[in-house]
């Protein structure tokens, strides 16, 4: 067991021990070796369950705008990139800041589960995990294998902003000393020199494989309304056809409502079952808001909110 979830485990067990929280939502084993699950603990001896490795890829403060309503305190482990999710929130007044404590866990880069698949049998149980420099050793039911984590390693970490939490109200292993890599949205830049016909001819291509399982909108922080806007016409799904126009409005609907809020977690894209790169709209919409505006990743800091929903004289109004 590595010396941080040793230190969660304590802190977990404290935290509900002493009745500071009445839940932890943090990470368990999940059904094969290289993948984990969200995990709900409400007793200090359920703390033991409780796991850190590189595989811990799902963001957890979503899950707080769900358990709102919820009596009492909640603590949540979030890595740099999630904690982003925990200042949506509460700018979003979804959730007050005095109800949740912050587990923040610094992260050098989580692994994408379809590279190490391809790489090694995933189906044992895990038995132990450790890097060694630029290597992870896996130790499993099925045998012990050795990857290169450059090679393995989620496509939103190459360009990690916060390997360590923005917020943390208690601190989970030591800080990392690793300088952000700034992302000078190449992939962007090259989407925006297409012509509006391929661009067009690029997303329909997308948009016609969405299922609509609403899973990227569910695993947002940012997607918080009282009542979705797609969900009001209540659609009868038997025998609803694929209809790539609808689809459209969706995602572009999505986009435009994240525009200026959304935290660039890349939940959206990890959950589609399509392998849809959702991600790509609101980078677009944040890379454009960056410009314009000049504004921080949002849920970078305690303040602010949406550019878009706020009003300044020095704003451009070039559209006027």
């Amino acid at each position: 067991m590595n010396n941080v979830t040793e230190n969660l485990r304590k802190t977990a067990a404290k935290l509900l021990q002493d009745q500071e929280v009445k839940m932890v939502i943090g990470y368990g084993a999940g059904s094969e070796a290289v993948r984990t699950q969200p995990l709900f603990i409400t007793s200090p001896e359920d703390a033991e369950k409780l796991v850190w490795n590189p595989f811990c890829v799902n963001g957890l403060t979503k899950y707080l705008s769900d358990l709102k309503g919820f009596d009492g305190k909640i603590a949540v482990v979030v890595k740099g990139c999630d904690s982003r999710g925990i200042y949506r929130l509460t700018q979003d007044n979804i959730v007050s800041r005095d109800q949740v404590v912050v587990l923040g866990i610094p992260c050098a880069g989580q692994m994408s589960y379809q590279k190490l698949a391809a790489k090694m049998d995933v189906s044992g149980q895990l038995t132990d995990v450790e890097e060694k420099g630029e290597n992870l050793e896996i130790k499993t039911s099925k045998g012990n294998f050795t990857v290169k984590k450059s090679e393995v390693l989620l496509d939103k970490c190459a360009l990690c902003e916060n390997h360590n939490p923005v917020v943390a109200d208690h601190l989970i292993g030591d800080k990392l000393d690793i300088a952000p890599k700034p992302d000078d949205y190449e992939e962007i830049k090259k989407y925006e020199a297409m012509s509006t016909e391929e661009k067009a001819k690029f997303w329909l291509s997308q948009f016609e494989r969405c299922i609509r399982c609403y899973a990227c909108r569910n695993t947002c922080p940012g997607c918080t309304c009282r009542e979705c806007v797609f969900d009001t016409i209540k659609p009868d799904w038997v025998g609803k056809e694929i209809n790539v126009s609808e689809n459209e409005l969706f995602h572009l609907t999505r986009a435009m409502h994240l525009a200026g809020r959304c935290v660039d977690c890349g939940e959206c894209d990890r959950v589609c079952p399509m392998d849809i790169p959702i991600r790509l709209l609101n980078k677009k919409l944040l890379k454009d808001c960056k410009e314009l505006f000049e504004m921080a990743t949002p849920g970078s800091s305690e303040e602010g909110g949406s550019v878009l929903g706020q009003y300044r004289l020095e704003d451009p109004e070039e559209f006027m």
